[in-house]
């Protein structure tokens, strides 16, 4: 069985490889080298196919051996000197990931507090909360109920980049960057139709269709579309998607490709995850274990309307055998109304320790963003070092409206719940808080350069990048408004040594900004933006005639600048700009193929998290925003039969564990360790793909996670899911 890699020069994106499996089962790698073959008869464009052996620079299965998003040049991933992981479409469909969320369960050190249906980035690596872009673009920035979604079967790969990436990227917490790459116009004929059902009454039709227009292979089109219905996880309420996404390709010549995409994505639903008290979840309460399918909202008043849609186009042109350009552009616009009531702790009138304090909201939040990223890049020779040079120019806006309404709802009874209606009159009742009505503006223009410089196994990866940032921010509610401008640069310098036996070790330094937007500080001025700076020293192992990835890597990180209570205000109203955070650990990673049969993903993280200077009780403490266990370790395997009587079956099985992790500010609270199994079956038949996946397969009840004793959250419960493709 063969698959098939097409390295097509995509507009504005050189680099992804598209790997089309024709229904073969995953990992199923191509042995003979003369497979090479030219474009079909039918196509006057050249196309280079590569073999999926050992050679191979595109993506096989599980394994992704180059990319765009470490150096925005096409470079194979053992010359990038960061970290970076790639989740491929295939290990997406082999471990049944119903969300970006669900696809990184098996990166190394990737914690959430689960998979919200509303989100899919409330998530830490390396002790930060990632940016988000999709295609090399950054998607709005949004508080975590509105973020944009992908949906996973429009995904053809997600690369996360770890460490700080200003350099190439701007603005960002020194963490990581989650980059998720679409399923585009390539040429390739496609025909896929998917069905799936699952529990929580989940019924799910996607299709995706591509194919050349013209006979030449000039104009090639791609549509892909997903439809769901089903229930939420917790509570009464439904959760519907209907999701849509066509781009088009023009490729006049091997010198020249356009591909314009649009996508449109419409979520309705509740919330999932419930704010509960630690006393009942992870602290003992006298009435007993607080039920995990207990729905803290309202069925009426409590609702989820997402609408986000997208237009951009990747130009790539390349003039002679040296200078290339590519521009990126895109429009994006995200609209939500929200209705929620969410628990808020334990109610203090109630000594039986029964009923919960709950607030209630109504969001109404709109983002549209504007970005353009323009590129030149330059490959010679001189002497004898071989220098790819990029400069870029990129600048992108975004505006915010963002309209809150909240208030005191009536308490719950967590054990013998009564659900006392909501209505919008409590919004006008003394039970109501200030309402907040603000309008924000951030536009942001960054200068960045790189020159990756080769010597016979040495390279050496050298960039900077300087960043101005402009905000405006409008308070109709309160009547003020303000503007802050900053400006930062970043740098990043890395040196990888090419070994034998396909070692790759590496050392880097590279820093990252984040502006911190709308807080005044004690003296009076304007935060200025946070800071970090890594060093990392690792290495990556491509054993020869092996589709099989190792990874291991040392870092430290510093975040400078970090918010902290003023010790001479006693109200706390105001903040010092004294804090500091360290993050550093160890990550260790294996993807790929042990035989023709086994394959596996697997990682293993400690990493040590604290507050480092800081004015409160939060000194020398972990973070707590975000659950940041020490220890973290996971290990999907899959075994495939491809000859006897089994032949086209696969059986999967994985397991991830996380350490305990502190709950609260002051490290008081301590949530519990938690390891959850989950399993997979699949089998190919002919045009047919069947697989069934079950996450938490034995439907343990655990805390994922808790940002005080007041907000504590179960993780996911089983979810099973059978899907049936099929291919022509």
């Amino acid at each position: 069985m063969a698959v098939a890699i097409s390295v097509i020069f995509d507009a504005g994106v050189v680099g992804y490889a598209h790997a089309q499996q024709a229904g073969q089962p995953a990992g199923d790698v191509q042995k003979n080298s003369k497979a090479q073959s030219a474009a079909t008869p039918d196509s006057t464009l050249p196309e280079i196919s590569v073999s999926a052996g050992a050679d191979d620079n595109g993506t096989v299965g599980l394994v992704a051996k180059r990319s765009a998003t470490g150096t925005k040049t096409d470079t194979p991933l053992n010359e990038i000197p960061q970290t970076i992981n790639v989740v491929t479409a295939a290990q997406i469909e082999q471990t049944g990931a119903a969300s970006v969320n669900d696809a990184l369960r098996y990166v190394p050190g990737f914690s959430t507090y689960g998979s919200e249906v509303r989100s899919d980035w409330y998530s830490v690596l390396r002790g930060f909360t990632p940016t988000v872009y999709t295609d090399g673009l950054a998607v709005p920035t949004t508080i975590n109920l509105a973020s944009w979604r992908v949906d996973p079967f429009m995904i053809d790969s997600i690369t996360v980049l770890r460490g700080p990436s200003s350099v190439l990227y701007g603005q960002g917490d020194p963490g990581a960057i989650v980059d998720v790459q679409s399923k585009l116009a390539n040429g390739e004929r496609i025909r896929e139709v998917q069905m799936q059902l699952g529990d929580y009454a989940r019924k799910q039709i996607a299709f995706d269709i591509g194919d050349k227009i013209d006979a030449d292979g000039k104009l090639s089109y791609r549509v892909l579309g997903v439809g769901r219905d089903g229930n939420s996880l917790t509570g009464p309420n439904g959760e519907r998607r209907i999701a849509f996404s066509p781009s088009i390709r023009w490729q006049p010549d091997a010198n020249t490709s356009l591909t314009a995409a649009l996508t449109y994505l419409q979520d309705h639903g509740d919330a999932s995850n419930n704010f509960l008290p630690a006393q009942g979840t992870v602290l003992p309460n006298p009435n007993g274990t607080i039920s995990e399918n207990l729905y803290t909202g309202d069925p009426n008043f409590s609702h989820y309307r997402k609408k986000q849609w997208s237009a951009g186009y990747q130009f790539e042109h390349k003039f002679d055998p040296v200078w290339t350009f590519r521009q990126n552009l895109r429009l994006m616009h995200l609209s939500l109304d929200q209705g929620q009531v969410f628990g808020g702790g334990l109610d203090g009138d109630d000594p039986t320790q029964q009923s919960m304090v709950r607030y209630v909201g109504d969001y109404q939040f709109n983002y549209s963003r504007f970005d353009i990223d323009n590129q030149a890049q330059a490959k010679f020779r001189q002497g004898p070092f071989d220098h790819t040079v990029l400069l870029g120019l990129e600048y992108n806006r975004q505006r915010t409206s963002d309209t809150e309404l909240m208030a005191t709802a009536p308490s719950l009874n967590m054990y013998n719940p009564v659900y006392v209606p909501i209505t919008n009159a409590i919004f006008s009742s003394p039970a109501a808080f200030p309402r907040t009505d603000t309008r924000t503006t951030l536009s942001m223009l960054g200068a960045y350069a790189q020159d990756q410089i080769k010597w016979r196994r040495w390279t050496l990866t050298v960039g900077g990048r300087q960043d101005w940032s402009d905000t405006k921010q409008s308070d109709l509610a309160g009547g003020t408004s303000f503007q802050q401008n900053d400006h930062a640069f970043s740098g990043r310098v890395g040196l990888v040594y090419l070994g034998d036996y396909g070692l790759s070790p590496y050392l880097s330094y590279s820093t990252s900004f984040n502006p911190v937007i709308g807080v005044k500080l004690a003296s009076g001025g304007l935060a200025a933006p946070t800071k970090g700076r890594q060093v990392e020293a690792g290495v990556r192992w491509q054993p020869e005639g092996k589709n099989l990835t190792l990874n291991g890597a040392l870092y430290q990180i510093y975040q400078n600048n970090v918010l902290t209570p003023d010790p001479n205000d006693p109200t706390q109203t105001f903040s010092v700009q004294t804090g500091q955070v360290r993050s550093r650990g160890l990550e260790l990673s294996a993807v790929g193929n042990i035989t023709r049969e086994f394959s596996i993903i697997s990682a293993y993280v400690y990493q040590d998290v604290k507050n480092t200077q800081a004015n409160d009780s939060s000194l020398g403490k972990w973070p707590v925003d975000i659950p940041r266990p020490r220890q973290m370790a996971s290990l999907w395997g899959d075994w495939t039969w491809h000859t006897g009587a089994l032949a086209g079956f696969g059986l999967g099985a994985g397991i991830r564990y996380q350490s305990s992790a502190a709950g609260a500010s002051d490290n008081s609270l301590l949530v519990p360790s938690n390891t959850v199994y989950d399993a997979g079956a699949h089998y190919d038949m002919q045009n047919w793909r069947f697989t069934l996946n079950a996450s938490n397969l034995f439907n343990r009840r655990f805390v994922s996670g808790c940002q005080s004793v007041n907000t504590c959250f179960y993780g996911n419960q089983r979810t099973v899911v059978a899907s049936a493709k099929y291919v022509w």
